[in-house]
């Protein structure tokens, strides 16, 4: 059996869905990323714009760098929408990928060093290194760039998460033939994007796009797109939902990627409420750390104001007049506004008069008029 081979064969073992390797001097499609960049669809996530020489090349990043070892893992699951209510992109129902697999990895490094009694040098990347990782994958022959801008394979759909190993010897493989695209004249993702973020098939505008919303963005969601978040607390499965090549796709048998405890059955109104310690508490190793307490309690005040239940809006009001961060009381005057009612106002106009940030202040003048 050749080395790569017994790699492929070891990475599955350690729970990655599938592997291939391609010689680092393959230089994948960056023309797209380019323009991508140029026409600032990327919004503010500044750091895609540094190191771009280095996503060229992987034998750039890494220097010595002469094999990369492409990686997927399985993370479908039934559902977005955990048993407390959350709707949360499925990636981050459970512990943080990014420590699974870069542990896994090291498993895979060591199991290499062993194959060959070398000191290999190697550096695992989970979407954190200035990689093309898509493109990357697409040329490793696991699948092709769908319409909505991930990768798609045909057994396995889009719920995979990619990973690579870069490795300073050379490891002879066949480089397979890349896959075709196969989205043909389907749109689903795009008609079924609310915030119509899929500008044209294989373009995606980042600035409208509700992952980018709800997690990198660190301000205020724009209100014109506050509405059509909908009850998204944490990401977008939509595009995926849709797509005809994720129907009867296999759901992961992985525990590491299985729901939180702590994260599960919690609700959304207990989610509003937390202080600084019980989300330290909470989310700690957990994906929606990313968001930090304000970025997701700014997302949660957008989905109870979209959910306008009538039970909600006391608690909206004490949030209003207790909530520490500024951020945090624009987006729940934007959600009492949201009710329209006689109740709403008076505690809009109550909270008017204790508020100092003009932030905030102007938030409630635009609540205000809407009723």
């Amino acid at each position: 059996m050749s080395l790569a081979q017994k790699i492929v064969d070891r990475a599955e073992e350690l729970g990655f869905s599938s592997a291939a390797i391609i010689p680092a001097a393959t230089i994948p499609n960056h023309e797209p990323l380019f323009d991508w960049l140029h026409e600032g669809r990327h919004g503010l996530m500044g750091y895609m714009e540094r190191y771009q020489d280095l996503r060229v090349n992987p034998a750039v990043l890494e220097p010595g760098t002469q094999s990369v070892v492409v990686l997927t893992t399985n993370y479908a699951s039934s559902s977005d929408v955990l048993p407390g209510g959350l709707r949360v992109a499925r990636y981050a129902h459970n512990d943080d990928y990014h420590d699974v697999l870069r542990e896994r990895m090291q498993e895979l490094a060591a199991f290499i060093h062993a194959e060959t009694g070398a000191a290999v040098g190697t550096r695992p990347a989970v979407d954190s290194a200035p990689l093309l990782e898509r493109p990357l994958a697409a040329a490793a022959g696991l699948g092709w760039i769908g319409k909505h801008s991930l990768l798609l394979h045909r057994e396995r759909g889009s719920w995979v998460i990619l990973s690579e190993l870069l490795v300073d010897i050379e490891i002879p493989t066949s480089v397979p033939e890349p896959y075709q695209a196969r989205c043909g004249s389907c749109t689903a993702c795009i008609d079924a994007c609310p915030t119509g973020a899929i500008i044209s098939p294989f373009v995606l505008d980042a600035r409208r796009c509700i992952s980018y919303l709800t997690i990198e963005l660190k301000g205020p969601i724009p209100r014109e797109l506050r509405p059509k978040i909908g009850d998204h607390l944490f990401g977008c499965d939509i595009c995926q939902d849709v797509c005809p090549w994720n129907r009867g796709v296999e759901v992961h048998q992985d525990p590491a990627f299985s729901a939180r405890p702590g994260l599960a059955n919690l609700t959304i109104q207990e989610l509003i409420s937390m202080t600084q310690e019980e989300f330290s508490r909470v989310f700690k190793g957990s994906p929606l750390k990313r968001s930090k307490r304000r970025g997701l309690l700014r997302n949660a005040a957008v989905v109870l104001g979209n959910m306008r239940a009538a039970e909600d809006l006391d608690l909206l009001v004490t949030r209003l007049r207790e909530e520490p961060e500024e951020l945090v009381r624009g987006h729940l005057a934007w959600a009492i506004g949201r009710y329209g009612s006689k109740e709403a106002a008076a505690a809009l106009q109550s909270a008017e008069t204790a508020e100092s940030s003009p932030y905030v202040l102007e938030e409630i003048r635009v609540a205000l008029e809407s009723i």
